[in-house]
């Protein structure tokens, strides 16, 4: 072979070289900063969408009373231009005067910031001395001493299992109504004898 030819094929064979490290470095590792990059962008995102995002958050308060009411979350949300903070993951523990704690957990929570006000939401659980009733939704008004239990409530004593709409209670004065939305509905109740 003469010099030219040796010439092309060193030629083509640079080309080629070229060719492949521009694929290798720029297509490959573009379309792998890309998706990096969109991972990045997406949870930027999520923070974008809830600047006020805080983690590990709790707010304590007492009333002249000497009632303490404290709450904690995993993570939440300051809602803008309201005094609520939506909260998930939710933990409370209300300290009453008369040294009972009632203890209160759900999947999640808004919580108003002014007045303590509070509605869990999701798989709410409240345990009251020796009582533990489940639902879907509780109110608690910590200024009032009230809770209101709905949706799907279970209750369950050493005494007693029941099943209800609604359970009403005044921690002051330990008063408790139950019911049902419909009337015509009984109130399920069982026994517990050990």
């Amino acid at each position: 072979m003469d010099k030219k030819s040796y010439i092309q094929i060193s030629l083509v064979i640079i080309i080629l070289v070229i060719i492949t490290f521009v694929y290798f470095d720029y297509f490959k590792s573009s379309s792998e900063k890309s998706f990096t990059n969109s991972e990045n962008n997406s949870s930027k995102n999520l923070l974008k969408g809830s600047d006020d995002l805080i983690s590990d958050m709790s707010y304590f308060s007492v009333d002249n009373n000497g009632n303490r009411y404290e709450i904690f979350s995993e993570y939440g949300i300051l809602n803008q231009g309201s005094n609520l903070i939506l909260m998930e993951k939710v933990n409370a523990i209300v300290y009453l005067s008369n040294d009972e704690k009632v203890l209160i957990s759900s999947n999640k929570a808004n919580y108003n910031d002014d007045n303590n006000d509070t509605t869990f939401s999701g798989s709410v659980k409240m345990i009251y001395g020796e009582h533990i009733i489940k639902s879907e939704n509780l109110d608690l008004s910590f200024k009032d001493q009230i809770a209101i239990l709905y949706d799907s409530v279970k209750y369950e004593s050493n005494l007693s299992k029941l099943n209800a709409d609604r359970i009403f209670i005044d921690f002051l004065n330990k008063n408790t109504k139950i019911q049902m939305n419909d009337e015509k509905n009984n109130i399920l109740v069982k026994s517990v004898i050990k």
